[in-house]
């Protein structure tokens, strides 16, 4: 049966029946019995998870405990000052005050004017490092380290020194040299850099002009001047002509000749010969073999 006509065949009944009612006139309501409540059984899974959740093992998460850093503000308390270096005021310097709380550091940073001076304000009391620097070749030898009163300004001068290169070291090897022996000098050229925060590394001179000069009393047998290579060094070998502390100098690029440490030189010991000495004695002939400084037996 269409849905259409189902409806039509619904509204008739309700139809009859209420005649019906009308008709008898003791029927006022008709009721009829709900049908039976029917309800899916659902399949129960077992749990999996044990009884006492404290017996389930957890992986353990990489890592480390991190603390929460101590403040540094809103507070009270400045510090004000200036920063100079070998030509006067340092403009656009870094400063870095660290306010030390047992082994914990919490940080403010502040930059200088045109005339090199500077202010960290609104800041806690306690005890305080500050240092500066300016990039590439200016930096502080050592923070100042200072107790700070709460409330109070406090005004510090800061001396940067110049880090210009080029640095050199130098090793030889042996370290004591005879006269007319082969030693090899190693020539480490470096130049020094302030990085961002402030730390001077010595980063090595590649593909720099490396030259021996002032060294008389020394011969040089694979080229002068030499270039450094990717570590920045370069490898001479020589000896010394003459016993004693022979001076030598070392030249990178167009710069002036540096004094460099250099070997000891001694001379050689004397060779020496062996002499047989015959002793004839009546009955008895002996042979004796001495050595001797090569003067004569």
């Amino acid at each position: 049966m269409s849905p259409a006509r189902q409806t039509a065949f619904r509204v008739s009944l309700l139809i009859g029946v209420g005649a019906l009612a009308a008709s008898c006139g003791g029927v006022e309501s008709l009721s009829f019995q709900n049908p039976p409540t029917t309800r899916a059984a659902s399949a129960v899974s077992p749990s999996t998870l044990p009884g006492d959740l404290n017996l389930v093992q957890q992986p353990v998460v990489p890592g480390i405990t991190t603390t929460t850093l101590p403040p540094i503000g809103p507070g009270k308390a400045s510090i004000t000052g200036s920063v100079f270096g070998p030509g006067g005021p340092v403009p656009g310097a870094t400063i870095e005050a660290d306010r030390l709380v047992g082994n914990q550091v919490a940080t403010a940073t502040a930059t200088t004017a045109a005339d090199g001076s500077f202010a960290i304000g609104n800041i806690l009391g306690g005890r305080y490092r500050v240092r500066a620097w300016h990039g590439p070749n200016l930096a502080m030898t050592s923070p100042q380290i200072f107790f700070l009163d709460a409330g109070q300004p406090h005004g510090i001068t800061l001396q940067l020194t110049a880090f210009n290169g080029p640095d050199i070291a130098t090793s030889a090897n042996p370290g004591v040299l005879q006269v007319g022996q082969i030693a090899n000098l190693l020539v480490q050229v470096t130049n020094p850099t302030v990085g961002n925060d402030g730390v001077v590394r010595d980063q090595p001179l590649v593909g720099a002009p490396v030259s021996l000069t002032n060294g008389p009393e020394w011969t040089v047998y694979n080229g002068n001047p030499q270039t450094t290579g990717t570590n920045g060094r370069v490898i001479f070998q020589i000896s010394c002509a003459q016993a004693g502390d022979n001076p030598l100098s070392v030249s990178v690029g167009s710069g002036s000749p540096q004094p460099v440490a250099t070997p000891a030189c001694v001379q050689p010991a004397p060779p020496t010969t062996t002499c047989n000495t015959t002793t004839t004695s009546p009955g008895h002939t002996s042979n004796t073999s001495t050595t001797e400084p090569q003067s004569g037996c």
